[in-house]
């Protein structure tokens, strides 16, 4: 599902360097889309403090697990572990003991590079952190002939934990954020019929992030805190069909859900030895997360050798948010000043554009994913060899007003120790394209994202 970031770009006023952003699930590099038109148009007054970055892991529907990511995310009919209430609950049904499942992303980062129509540099954006990725405990359950399981399980959908620099000329800027979109989720994966399997998920959003924003102006230095918090339900439904034995077809939908927000910020600005302050906090706030669908194939022509495909959207397109609000600056001997529209309150913003340059909107992620497993097997040993790649159609719009396609690259292995399952994953992500700075300066964008997944997985009496 979904590495989303979000970071402050210019405390003061407008951000001299992009348009574009970056992530919901990655503290990522912010880099807004251009539109066709020579001059953009003028943004929100004082909106851009805020960037939302989402690309390289825009796809809120994408999973966890070393395995699986080890695939290139190919794993929506061939979800045959406790991480499938991540990508089809369905595949719940597989679970035949009880199970218990940990998932840890040590490496997650994402640099950005900007340089301007001559190649000179103009802003090198770097994030890096690490987060817990996925939990769960798995039970099976059988009702007569229909046999599954039961699970309940934690995912942080989206990690804002780590530490950003963005070197821009003149201006040093820090973000420190912790914490993350995190999803609790009660499911079951039930067999059916020798053919069939049915799964769904109950999920229960919540917490969020909090983060520090400090940059050193020419003028003085800014710090903003914000808290970001928010809570919400929405389900998730699947479905395996197995023409034959070797053939997995799947298919699932993620419900669309608002959720609510309490949203907290403050901010110290700085010159000389005179110092200002201004905080305000709203429980008003509404989040529109999308919903998305998804099908896939998996072939297991023999026993160690797994060929998967997949296609999820996700309806971007429709991602909003409500009664968003920035804070103003204030002056020495001034009173903290509340946020007032239209400068600083917005009834409605793209989310997690909140600023859209081309005019066009938003648009539907998707992610075309392909991946394969081989297990070589010794006397007491089983060693599996993993790899896959997919695209990966972003949110926002480049400047020729299509959005742009990241490509990625994964490769992943582990061990099989009796009832011990290892596993470990790389993803290497990458695009280019280019935008337009607010003052309608054309840049060119490189993106690079490097994520490594550990797994560990204990199956009660297995051998």
């Amino acid at each position: 599902m979904l590495p989303l970031r979000v970071s402050w770009l210019n405390l003061t006023g407008w951000p001299p360097r992009r348009g574009a952003v970056l992530a919901l699930l990655t503290l990522g590099f912010a880099s807004r889309a251009g539109a066709q038109a020579v001059t953009p148009p003028s943004p929100p007054p004082r909106v851009l403090q805020d960037d939302l970055d989402l690309q390289a892991r825009s796809n809120v529907v994408e999973g966890s697990g070393a395995r699986a990511l080890g695939m290139g995310g190919a794993f929506l009919a061939r979800a045959d572990d406790a991480t499938a209430a991540s990508w089809n609950p369905a595949g719940l049904s597989y679970l035949r003991r009880p199970e218990v499942s940990l998932v840890w992303a040590p490496v997650n980062s994402l640099d950005s590079l900007e340089r301007d129509i001559s190649g000179n540099p103009v802003s090198n954006d770097q994030r890096s952190g690490s987060t817990p990725d996925f939990a769960a405990f798995t039970y099976p359950v059988a009702f007569r002939s229909v046999t599954g399981a039961a699970q309940i399980s934690f995912q942080r959908v989206i990690a804002f934990a780590g530490d950003r620099t963005i070197d821009t000329p003149g201006t040093d800027r820090e973000v420190t954020s912790s914490g993350g979109f995190d999803v609790l989720a009660l499911g079951s994966g039930l067999q059916v019929t020798r053919a069939v399997r049915l799964g769904f998920t109950v999920n229960r959003w919540l917490n969020g992030y909090d983060q520090s924003r400090f940059s050193e102006l020419n003028r003085g230095s800014t710090r903003q805190d914000v808290s970001f918090k928010l809570s919400g339900w929405n389900a998730n439904f699947g479905v395996i069909v197995s023409p034959w034995q070797s053939l997995n077809l799947g298919a699932k939908a993620d419900t669309p859900f608002t959720a609510k927000v309490d949203l907290a910020r403050t901010r110290v600005d700085t010159v000389g030895d005179v110092a200002t302050f201004n905080g305000y906090e709203s429980d008003a706030v509404r989040l529109d997360f999308p919903g998305a669908i998804g099908v896939g194939a998996s072939w297991r022509p023999r026993s160690v050798l797994t060929v998967s495909a997949d296609y999820t959207l996700t309806f971007w397109s429709s991602g909003q948010i409500h009664n968003f609000f920035t804070l103003p600056r204030t002056i020495p001997g001034q009173l903290p000043q509340p946020p007032q529209a239209p400068t600083d309150v917005f009834g409605t913003l793209p989310y997690p554009s909140l600023y859209d340059t081309s005019g066009l909107g938003q648009t539907n992620t998707q992610q075309i994913r392909f991946g394969g497993e081989y297990v070589l097997i010794g006397h007491r040993l089983k060693i599996p060899l993993r790899a896959g790649f997919f695209l990966d159609r972003q949110y926002f719009r480049a400047l020729d007003g299509r959005p742009p396609t990241f490509t990625g690259l994964t490769a992943g292995t582990g061990v099989i120790l009796g009832p011990v399952l290892l596993d470990a994953a790389y993803v290497y992500e990458f695009g280019d394209y280019d935008s337009l700075d607010v003052s309608g300066n054309q840049l060119h964008n490189t993106v690079r994202s490097h994520r490594l997944y550990l797994s560990l997985i204990y199956r009660h009496g297995g051998s």
